[in-house]
């Protein structure tokens, strides 16, 4: 008799071809990050690298992907023997926050609605003092804030 044959799931399956395709000579010398590292080395350089060794260069430095943000500036200041880099990223945030961070994040969430809440406010008080004046209703007599005559000139 025949052991039966175990069932493997879908998962299971890409996890072991993905193992068995580093296990082929060259494989990792197709992955994407290590083509473009390669491709930026002199070719006599690059045919040295060992397959450990260029596992090793994608396990430092290639495990994070190219991240894209909305606005991504970087250049170069300087002149007269003095240079500096500046960067200027803004993007959305996909990574944890840290207790610290979270509690800086909270207190400017405060702070942005009270602002913001102030403004709104301010601009409401300000249009209903306009359409008064536009009314013509006088609730204090002999007294203006010249709101209404300053635009109205």
């Amino acid at each position: 008799m025949t052991e039966p044959q175990r069932r493997i799931s879908e998962p299971d399956k890409q996890r072991i071809e993905a193992k068995q395709s580093l296990n082929e000579i060259g494989s990792l010398r197709r992955d994407p990050f290590i083509r473009s590292f390669l491709e930026k080395i002199p070719a006599d350089v690059a045919s040295t690298f060992t397959e450990s060794q260029l596992l090793q260069v994608k396990l430092m430095y290639g495990t994070r992907g190219k991240a894209s943000h909305v606005v991504d500036i970087r250049t170069v200041l300087g002149g007269f023997g003095w240079n500096y880099y500046l960067v200027l990223l803004f993007g959305r945030n996909r990574r944890e926050l840290s207790r610290a961070e979270q509690t800086a994040a909270n207190a400017w969430r405060v702070i942005l609605l009270l602002v913001g809440s102030f403004a709104l406010f301010s601009m409401g008080i300000v249009a209903l003092y306009i359409l008064k004046s536009l009314a013509g209703i006088d609730l204090l007599p002999q007294f203006s804030f010249g709101l209404w005559t300053w635009l109205s000139s």
